[in-house]
């Protein structure tokens, strides 16, 4: 049985399922944390315990919907969090999701003495469901508790020495760390692997290591990586214990460990992730933004440079007068307050270039959701984020020139269209994989 050991289901997972998954390799994926969000057929031990439904009929939990005591208010203060408050004292703070709109993840309770401290952090799966709390002092975080639907806590997790305590209706069980428990749910679970792929040195290696089958597991390094390999992958690198493979999403690393570590017995190799595009880049002169706020670097200016160009700005909120007048001003512009997620996903669909020029919280998922469309991605370097799939400039003036010039000629724009795909070695393809996974 093959298996995928993730830490975590986050974007680096994502991204390793579906290319995966494209390439007809889907393997039944376990999950060593859990944050609220699993995908179909996914498991984690926190979850499989407690038996919270991943599903609900109203999907999530909306902000004002948090339950508290009489008299508390709900403020929503911008892209990403709503404050509780008391007196016109700030008591707690909502975080949301990336999923959906103003959809709870935490809510952070503070301190009597202050409104900065954390005492408390309640957690919300993506069904909307009260999962687990999280307990702090003054060091910090020091116990999580995980509840089932009845609100009975079932997991409890000591943050401090990493131990952790089951409860079971008819024993309970203590564990001195998470490798333990997790070997555990994978023997109530009837797992049994033959061969493992994880994307992390961690709690994935660990356990790997632990299941005693041998050097029958695939690492995807998918994170960066300095001058120094990191200690865990040099330790099989240098002996191979756990890894038959590692796969690197980066050629410059594959190229940096092949010539460091020349006599490897592990096969060192490359894939890009596949299967993200949803289309093709049509080369339509269409631009795009999405905001929370109305400070976008260098707007006017591109507005008067490039009247071809149109332009569209949409918030999930109503706009302020500075964008309404705007686009009274210039006719390449078009506001669309309000928008919801339907429309959203209609107008990228719509246009083949995205500006992430505005400053504040990135709305969603929005660049996810412009990579996949195939929209060529120019970010400001003064808001882009550290992952950033796009191209990123210094200045304002360098993103309208490398505008202009991909709007003179539709060969330039490919180039950048494939510079920004190729930023960290070619695509990869189906056979690639399979080659290179020995299917």
């Amino acid at each position: 049985m093959k298996i995928n050991i993730f830490d975590r289901y986050n974007e680096n997972a994502k991204k390793l399922m579906h290319s995966l998954a494209t390439a007809e390799m889907e393997s039944k994926s376990l999950f060593v944390h859990y944050n609220g969000e699993l995908p179909k057929g996914g498991l984690s031990p926190y979850s499989f315990f407690t038996k919270l439904p991943e599903e609900s009929e109203e999907q999530g939990l909306f902000f004002d919907q948090v339950i508290v005591p009489k008299f508390y208010e709900i403020r929503h203060l911008d892209g990403g969090s709503a404050a509780i408050e008391f007196l016109q004292r700030r008591v707690g703070l909502i975080r949301y999701r990336k999923e959906g709109y103003r959809l709870v993840q935490t809510v952070e309770w503070f301190s009597k003495e202050d409104s900065k401290t954390i005492v408390k952090r309640d957690a919300y799966n993506l069904a909307g469901y009260h999962y687990a709390s999280t307990y702090f002092n003054a060091k910090g975080p020091y116990q999580t508790d995980y509840y089932n639907l009845e609100g009975k806590v079932i997991v409890s997790e000591d943050l401090v020495h990493r131990a952790i305590q089951l409860n079971e209706s008819s024993k309970v069980h203590h564990f001195e760390n998470v490798t333990q428990f997790f070997l555990y749910f994978m023997k109530m679970s009837d797992i049994e692997p033959s061969e493992i792929y994880i994307n992390s040195l961690s709690y994935p290696l660990f356990i790997s290591r632990a299941l005693n089958i041998g050097r029958q597991t695939t690492l995807f390094w998918q994170e960066p990586m300095g001058q120094e390999v990191p200690g865990n992958m040099k330790n099989e690198l240098e002996k191979a214990v756990t890894l038959k493979r590692i796969i690197f999403a980066n050629e410059n690393q594959l190229t940096q460990v092949e010539a460091s570590f020349p006599a490897t017995p592990i096969t060192l190799g490359y894939l890009s992730a596949i299967g993200e595009f949803k289309r093709s880049n049509h080369y339509r002169l269409q631009a795009f933004i999405l905001t929370n706020s109305d400070n976008i670097y260098g707007l006017q200016d591109i507005l008067e440079n490039f009247p071809d160009l149109q332009l569209t700005v949409a918030a999930y909120t109503n706009m302020s007068t500075k964008l309404l007048h705007l686009e009274e001003e210039y006719p390449n512009i078009q506001l669309i307050p309000s928008i919801n997620e339907e429309m959203l996903q209609d107008e990228l669909e719509k246009t083949d270039i995205y500006l992430d020029i505005n400053r504040g919280l990135k709305v969603g998922e929005i660049l996810k959701w412009a990579y996949e469309q195939n929209m060529l991605i120019f970010s400001y370097k003064e808001v882009a984020q550290a992952d950033a799939h796009g191209l990123v400039f210094e200045e304002i003036r360098d993103l309208c020139n490398h505008l202009s010039y991909l709007l003179i000629d539709r060969t330039n724009w490919q180039k950048l269209l494939t510079k920004m795909v190729e930023k960290n070695g070619p695509l990869s393809t189906i056979q690639d994989y399979q080659n290179l996974l020995d299917v």
